[in-house]
């Protein structure tokens, strides 16, 4: 749980940053298609083959999005 919530934030973070148009706009979209990625992320952790694999691509989408935004920065 706490590891998806840290992956969407850096989902959050790399999309107010890459995407077009004014902060508050580009802010708000960020937040709302994190929603949908979450949501998505948590749709396939279910049918994930094993608790590990789905920890691991969880880990995997918040250190790339992280480094992501460090880098759009």
């Amino acid at each position: 749980m706490f590891g998806g919530y840290a992956a969407m934030a850096a989902c959050t973070m790399l999309l107010a940053r890459v995407l077009p148009g004014e902060a508050l706009d580009r802010t708000l979209w960020s937040t709302i298609l994190s929603f949908g990625i979450y949501a998505a992320l948590v749709v396939w952790t279910f049918a994930a083959r094993s608790a590990l694999r789905a920890g691991l691509v969880t880990l995997a989408v918040g250190v790339v999005a992280g480094l992501g935004a460090a880098w759009a920065a």
